[in-house]
């Protein structure tokens, strides 16, 4: 098989994974939600928020093992050791200061956040050491699957703790935090690494990255838990909650760019450290990282509120007037993805810590002055801003490495069949409205079709690529 052929297969094999798991937390998310109700809701996430920015010294440093074993030159088994050594320490640290601060942190809107924090970062510090380690073997695909597992595992055991028992967002934290541990053993069969003992050559090389890639994790995932923790500081948990909804709507937009994504990061890096030409791969995962960002933020902008109404119901209509918004921030963030992919495979960690802290900076500056000018919008609009420096940005730098096209002939029809698809659900949106899931079923599916038949009245490629992914999928298991 190609190596072309084996990359478009881990994508489809990591696509189908995602779209599994997505079906998966978003039939939970319906659930707990209602049950939740607004501030429940918004506390569990805002307890998330908090664990993934403390654990950025873990998961920084999981990303220099990813870098690393990606590498033919690198011990898999003394990278293994030493992550999931920093993974202990990093555990035993959260929780010796959850203790301190439960005493007098009064910000979760609940009891014990503190305490809930350091149980839910201790499940997961584990499996995000373990599990992007498999992504820089190229078995990226396969460790979207081990992702999707665990959501198995996490969704039963959440229904269990807070629909059976009423453990409520306790609940919510003990099964997320069972299920990720549940995952690792699997994870290190799937990496198939015997532990050894770092040398002395393996950790300075794992340091000389990850004193690059713990802070540009830790700049990315401020950013990228901002709103949640800023909504929640300034308009309570509630307005957290409203928010997680409307990101959790669009967040199919990132599911195929997000596996493309950490394949094109394992794929530049095995090819420069190898002198080989990227242009292309890095155009291709260009070309279709925003296929189905574009529809959900046409569909977005034809029936907003009826969406929101009648996934989550009434109480959660103040999200309508997110909906837009974060579907424009997604189409970027499918770009962005992509060529921070290519920066982290030349190894440029520090331009990538440079242009993330510029984000921050913005989107921090903008958000305070605009929620307090027109309340949770405006952290939205802060957002946009902010994705839209950092894409332009990332862009400049990549295109200094290698030259590769910014919005090839793919990505234009995308956008050309989504407003084929707008016009379309618009039109069927005045016409019988939505009142039932049915009702709103119809109207996507009748927009998804739309917007297929136009892709492919206006380029046969996206037949061909889905035609070659499938030829390569029958050669390798037919």
């Amino acid at each position: 098989m190609s190596q072309g052929g084996e990359f478009g297969l881990e994508v489809s094999k990591g696509f189908v994974a995602k779209i599994v798991l997505a079906a998966i937390g978003f039939l939970g998310s319906i659930v707990f939600a209602r049950v939740l109700g607004p501030a429940g809701y918004g506390s569990f996430h805002v307890i998330l928020a908090v664990s993934a920015v403390l654990d950025n010294p873990v998961s920084g440093f999981g990303n220099a093992c990813k870098k690393r074993i990606s590498e033919y030159d690198h011990d898999p088994g003394e990278i293994l050791t030493a992550g999931f050594a920093v993974a202990l320490v990093g555990a035993a640290v959260v929780f010796a200061g959850a203790l301190v601060a439960e005493s007098f942190v009064d910000y979760f809107d609940m009891e014990n956040g503190p305490l809930l924090v350091a149980v839910v970062f201790s499940g997961v510090v584990f499996f995000k050491i373990a599990q992007p380690m498999v992504a820089g073997l190229g078995k990226f695909g396969t460790a979207v699957t081990l992702d999707m597992l665990r959501s198995l595992f996490t969704i039963p055991l959440q229904l269990l703790l807070v629909v059976v028992f009423g453990l409520g967002v306790s609940g919510m934290v003990y099964g997320l935090t069972v299920a990720s541990l549940m995952t690792v053993p699997l994870t290190l069969f799937v990496l198939g690494v015997r532990p050894a003992m770092p040398s002395r050559s393996t950790l300075e090389s794992l340091w000389a990255y990850a004193r690059f890639s713990v802070p540009n994790n830790f700049v990315g995932t401020a950013y990228s838990k901002l709103d949640v923790l800023l909504l929640s500081a300034v308009l309570g948990t509630a307005a957290a909650g409203q928010y997680q909804i409307a990101l959790q709507l669009m967040l199919p937009a990132t599911l195929l760019a997000s596996v493309m994504g950490s394949g094109l990061f394992a794929e530049v890096s095995a090819q420069v450290s190898r002198d080989e030409a990227v242009d292309g791969q890095i155009t291709n995962n260009v070309a279709f990282a925003s296929l189905f960002a574009v529809p959900l933020f046409f569909g977005a902008l034809a029936m907003p509120e009826s969406i929101v109404v009648t996934v989550f119901g009434g109480q959660y209509r103040d999200a309508a007037a997110l909906l837009i918004g974060l579907g424009i921030y997604q189409i970027f963030r499918t770009q962005t993805t992509q060529v921070s992919s290519v920066l982290s495979g030349y190894d440029r960690p520090d331009l990538l810590l440079w242009i993330k802290t510029l984000t921050v900076v913005t989107n921090v500056a903008l958000g305070v002055v605009l929620i307090y000018q027109i309340g949770a919008l405006g952290v939205v609009v802060a957002t946009v801003v902010a994705e839209v420096t950092s894409y332009v940005l990332l862009t400049y730098y990549a295109r200094r490495h290698v030259r590769y096209a910014i919005f090839p002939d793919p990505l234009r029809y995308q956008f050309l069949a989504g407003l084929v698809m707008f016009a379309v659900v618009e039109l069927l949106h005045r016409w019988i409205g939505v009142s039932s899931w049915f009702e709103l079923l119809t109207i996507v599916s009748v927009g998804a079709a739309v917007y297929g038949i136009a892709l492919i009245a206006l380029s046969d490629v996206f037949l061909f690529t889905a035609k070659s992914i499938l030829d390569d999928a029958i050669e390798r298991y037919g």
